[in-house]
């Protein structure tokens, strides 16, 4: 990843995925987007139901305190409303194996803050939340890269992703999607106050941070669940 003088990421090298996500929230895509958030957290059973509207939610959160610098049997469950499955060798190496390395690195991410206002020195290598996604890859496999960042999303649902292969596609594969969304809010304040329009106009998930937000959006989109899938030069749709 290319950094400039001061160890910073170039938005420059996300311009593809940046013009996407403002046309999402920002552009011509905004009324598809506040769409795709109804429907992803739709609780009418006559309605389709997504079980990933809970993730954040279950059993109150992973980030609740008295639990959130440690993998619950709850946060492993939730992985399961996403998609992950094979889920016990990640119990057991979450809950058991490294269980005392992941509190502490934990210890050291706060829960207190979003993206939007955090440091690049919160993201860097060698900082406790890259040391952790490292760490989690192992648990329950070789190189589980998804489950890492959805577990590191549980946790910490206001400051780290999730990120799949779904969103890793219809972002056209940056670099490093930390970089990627971090550039984005940072450029422009707006962006912040604007994703949290489009979660006010959805009604009714105010507790869902942007972040998961961004996600179910893009992930709408790539999954084909957008009723009005936007297009952009450079990426896919």
């Amino acid at each position: 990843m290319r950094v400039d003088a001061s160890g910073l990421p170039l938005a420059s090298d996300y311009v593809p995925q940046h013009e996407l996500l403002d046309l999402h929230v920002l552009g011509s895509g905004r009324t598809a987007a506040v769409d795709a958030l109804t429907r992803y957290f739709n609780e009418d059973a006559a309605q389709p139901r997504y079980t990933g509207r809970w993730f954040e939610r279950f059993t109150g959160g992973g980030d609740r305190p008295g639990i959130a610098d440690t993998v619950t049997e709850a946060d492993v469950l939730a992985l399961n409303f996403l998609s992950i499955t094979d889920l016990a060798n990640v119990a057991i190496d979450t809950t058991i194996t490294y269980a005392a390395e992941i509190t502490e690195l934990l210890e050291q991410i706060p829960t207190d803050l979003a993206m939007h206002e955090a440091p690049w020195t919160t993201y860097a290598a060698g900082s406790p939340a890259s040391r952790l996604w490292w760490l989690l890859k192992r648990c329950g496999g070789k190189d589980r890269w998804v489950t890492a960042n959805k577990l590191l999303a549980r946790k910490r649902p206001h400051l780290l992703p999730v990120y799949d292969s779904q969103v890793k596609f219809v972002l056209g594969t940056p670099e490093s999607v930390w970089a990627c969304f971090w550039t984005w809010f940072q450029d422009d304040s707006r962006r912040a106050e604007a994703v949290a329009e489009l979660r006010a106009d959805a009604g009714g998930i105010d507790d869902i941070s942007l972040l998961r937000c961004l996600d179910v959006i893009l992930w709408m989109q790539a999954t084909g669940r957008n009723s009005e899938p936007p297009t952009t030069n450079g990426a896919q749709t």
